[in-house]
């Protein structure tokens, strides 16, 4: 991964192939601006044909999979030079694709995301089934996410163990997103090409995080395409 920056625009570098790149914090805001212009950006320095993000609501409609809607927390694309952009502020980015890349997948993987099962209906769907490879964007580590009574029984009210998510600590619960998120993506076989993200609440100088900025905080925005 590199740092690189485009017209005044930081950005990490994850990947060539798919292009893999997750705006930066910086005087210039790429979640800020409108669809259009990170189209033009976007077509300007990587020749791209067309960006799309999305309306998000913590649900698991994916654009390509399923029909109309007035939201959608995932993408799927089969064409090249489609850029595609998953928002978050503390929530986990996951982008999927096979190894003839003709598959990707980009997913908005909250604690409610993951509930209603978006991961499991991406990679079951008749593209998903061919998917080897993950990338598990900036988050919310664990020992930064506080979470309640409500969020644990909302698990077990859907027959979901997180128990060894779990890390209990002077009578505060903390919850492992990512290692939720890897434990399913393993049962599936797919190989997640990072060990480590980096956390959006820490890394302040960088990345945009809800749980610390609340009202004031924009998206962290991670692109891909073929």
């Amino acid at each position: 991964m590199k740092e690189i920056i485009i017209d005044g625009f930081r950005m990490m570098q994850v990947s060539e192939n798919p292009k893999i790149l997750v705006s930066l914090k910086s005087k210039l805001d790429f979640s800020a601006l409108s669809i259009s212009e990170k189209e033009a950006l976007l077509k300007k320095h990587f020749k791209i044909d067309s960006y799309k993000d999305f309306q998000q609501s913590h649900g698991d409609n994916i654009f390509g999979i399923d029909g109309a809607s007035f939201s959608f927390d995932g993408f799927y694309a089969s064409q090249k030079n489609e850029a595609y952009g998953i928002k978050t502020a503390d929530c986990i980015p996951l982008i999927l694709w096979n190894p003839k890349k003709t598959i990707l997948f980009g997913l908005h993987c909250g604690w409610r995301g993951i509930l209603s099962g978006i991961i499991e209906k991406a990679l079951s769907s008749n593209p998903g089934i061919e998917v080897t490879h993950a990338f598990v964007g900036p988050h919310i580590s664990y020992k930064n996410f506080e979470v309640k009574k409500d969020f644990v029984e909302a698990f077990a009210s859907s027959k979901i163990d997180i128990d060894q998510f779990i890390t209990r600590n002077d009578g505060k619960t903390y919850m492992n997103l990512r290692s939720l998120c890897d434990k399913k993506l393993t049962k599936y076989g797919i190989k997640i090409i990072n060990e480590s993200s980096l956390c959006s609440y820490e890394n302040e100088d960088s990345l945009f995080s809800w749980r610390r900025d609340k009202e004031k905080s924009l998206r962290n925005v991670c692109l891909s395409w073929f």
